[in-house]
């Protein structure tokens, strides 16, 4: 990287698959004193197209080839004025661009992007006095990170963490887990999502564990590793456990996970423990996470005897979190057991959004709390997370933006939908499904939910995408005070699913 020119606080971009080679650049990225930037794979051209142009890549690594998708001709799509010249390339909307590296599993090499072999060979014969001096100066208030987080009605916001809060994650997981490096991790989870990341802080950083990578999660290789392997420890979202509780009523496995990181619904724990475990005495800690806070805000201590406080709650804040409810009209603080704002003052906070000044001053009030944007209850000291303020859900471990969904199935559609409210609505694997009522313009008809579904792919991220879409006929219904009524909304879109 320092042969390509990358200097302390030059940004560098990946678009990754967990395996061993973005592993390596991500912990090369930081020895730079450079800052890291993953991106989600599932986005569409509209999205990388923004977050290009915004957060200044001086390099952009990608996996070629992943999920079926090819991530060379999207990030070509993405950046259009783009101009080669031998192993260098420059865009007139990204300046700071200066080189693509492609990493490809069948060894195939394009046109304008450097190979990730060749780019590790050529470090070669590197200096290690001189890595030497580059850690020593690098302090802990550098920014090391641009993590993405939801944009409300657009684009990923781009939040700036330093090294403290990606490593306070690390510690206090390792804590709670009770994690050692005796232990064994099983990485279930994307590079680009905040639970890759603690993967990499957790097991490698701090507590030199072995770690197990999958590029692609896939249920059944992931029970065949933890039963070949006895591996004991993970972090998973509701469908990644579901998933696997299905391979395992399908074959005789031993499931040898007593430890890990859950963002998971009461139900799923019961299964977690009852079903794949078969025994209560298992280590699955609940926690409340936002990236802002890099990301591990609560965890519940492993310790608790109390089952339904480790079942329902999302645990005590971090030492040094201090953390109030405040009513979503008023701001004020709430009493114990009141539902409102989930609001927090935290050592470990982001330093900013990158370029995006306004939304960081949105985001704290007079008192310095945070507003998370999160609808929860604070009693006793545990914090109950009871879901997203401002049309934000969290579907299958990714947070999803319904306002924006919205914005772009308008955009994809322009000429058949005349108006779209999506809602998340409960459902077994992905938590919360995304689903889209659309009123029609006159004399259109609506197409088969898989004719839509496919035009969206490529323009919106798979995540984004509706997983049904339903006509609505007439007007909207509205509330006295003119805004639409989204309690009628849900109740008919139930009623409609069949839920």
């Amino acid at each position: 990287m320092i042969n390509l020119g990358v200097k302390r606080g030059d940004h560098v971009v990946m678009m990754p698959s967990p395996c061993p080679e973005f592993t390596a650049l991500y912990f090369a990225t930081l020895q730079i004193g450079a800052v890291i930037n993953p991106l989600n794979l599932l986005w569409g051209v509209i999205e990388f197209t923004g977050i290009f142009q915004r957060n200044d890549p001086k390099v952009i690594v990608t996996v070629d080839k992943y999920g079926g998708r090819d991530y060379i001709k999207l990030i070509r799509e993405s950046i259009p004025d783009l101009k080669v010249k031998g192993a260098s390339v420059s865009s007139g909307k990204i300046p700071t661009l200066t080189h693509l590296i492609s990493l490809s599993r069948q060894g195939e090499k394009y046109e304008g992007f450097v190979d990730f072999g060749d780019f590790m060979k050529s470090g070669a014969g590197y200096s290690e006095k001189e890595m030497a001096v580059m850690a020593k100066s690098g302090k802990c208030t550098d920014i090391q990170f641009i993590c993405q987080t939801s944009g409300s009605t657009g684009l990923s916001k781009s939040a700036l963490w330093d090294h403290r809060p990606p490593l306070s994650s690390a510690h206090f997981g390792i804590r709670f887990m009770n994690f050692t490096e005796e232990d064994t991790y099983i990485n279930l989870a994307p590079y680009y999502h905040n639970s890759g990341i603690f993967a990499l802080n957790v097991v490698i950083a701090l507590s030199g564990a072995l770690l197990f990578l999958n590029e692609v999660f896939d249920p059944k290789k992931a029970v065949e590793l933890i039963d070949k392997y006895r591996i004991t420890s993970s972090f998973g979202f509701d469908p990644h456990w579901q998933a696997m509780r299905k391979v395992l009523s399908t074959g005789n496995y031993k499931f040898t996970i007593r430890k890990a990181c859950t963002a998971i619904t009461p139900k799923t724990f019961d299964m977690v423990h009852d079903e794949m475990c078969k025994t209560r005495d298992a280590t699955f800690v609940q926690l409340y996470a936002q990236t802002e806070n890099g990301p591990a805000v609560t965890f519940v201590e492993p310790d608790c005897v109390l089952y339904d406080i480790r079942k329902y709650t999302n645990g005590r804040p971090l030492a040094g979190v201090e953390m109030v409810i405040k009513d979503t009209e008023t701001g004020e603080k709430l009493p114990p057991n009141k539902q409102g704002e989930i609001c927090y003052r935290s050592p470990y906070l982001f330093k900013g959004y990158y370029k995006q000044e306004e939304e960081m001053k949105k985001a704290f009030d007079e008192e310095g709390y945070f507003h998370s944007g999160d609808y929860g209850t604070f009693d006793n000291g545990y914090l109950t997370f009871l879901g997203r303020l401002g049309g934000i859900v969290k579907s299958g471990g990714e947070n999803v933006s319904t306002t924006y969904v919205n914005s772009l199935l308008l955009d994809i559609f322009p000429d058949e939908f005349d108006d779209a409210h999506t809602l998340g609505v409960p459902d077994p694997y992905w938590g919360t499904k995304i689903v889209s009522w659309v009123r029609l313009k006159p004399g259109k008809e609506l197409r088969p939910l898989k004719d839509i579904r496919e035009m969206c792919k490529g323009k919106m991220a798979e995540y984004e995408i509706p997983k049904e879409i339903l006509k609505w006929e007439g007007q909207w219904p509205m509330h006295s005070s003119g805004k639409i009524d989204a309690k009628v909304l849900m109740e008919k879109m139930k009623k409609a699913l069949g839920i």
